[in-house]
């Protein structure tokens, strides 16, 4: 049999310790949580931070192959429109922008004067 003091309400008192340890519990689980979400901004954080760093060396490298192929289409695509050649700038070893610099020369060129400019060399064909 247990001990039961006399002029205590026992019952209460472990009902009231019950809450506490329930109250205590739902207080460390709110607080692991809270802990637990902040470490997660954190990584978060440095993720981001990360990918700036990474994408940027992940630019030069692979988006670079593929944003000089785009725009070398974008050329052939208008230079087909405006029967302008531009075979030796796209099959050059230029960057995208610089083969975009040489196609607005070579534009320019040929709204200025009208001449042709042949395909292989990229000078004026005298015809």
């Amino acid at each position: 049999m247990q001990y039961k003091p006399e002029n205590v309400d026992t019952d209460k008192a472990l009902a009231y310790i019950e809450s506490c340890r329930k109250a205590d519990e739902q207080k460390e689980h709110i607080e692991t949580a809270s802990i637990r979400k902040f470490h997660e901004g954190t990584r978060h954080g440095l993720d981001m931070a990360e990918e700036i760093f990474s994408c940027a060396n992940y630019e030069k490298k692979a988006i670079q192959a593929s944003y000089d192929e785009c725009v070398g289409g974008a050329i052939r695509k208008i230079a087909h429109e405006l029967g302008v050649a531009c075979s030796d700038i796209v099959e050059s070893e230029k960057t995208g922008d610089e083969m975009c610099s040489a196609f607005a020369d070579r534009i320019r060129i040929w709204c200025e004067t009208g001449e042709k400019i042949d395909n292989l060399t990229g000078e004026v064909c005298n015809v």
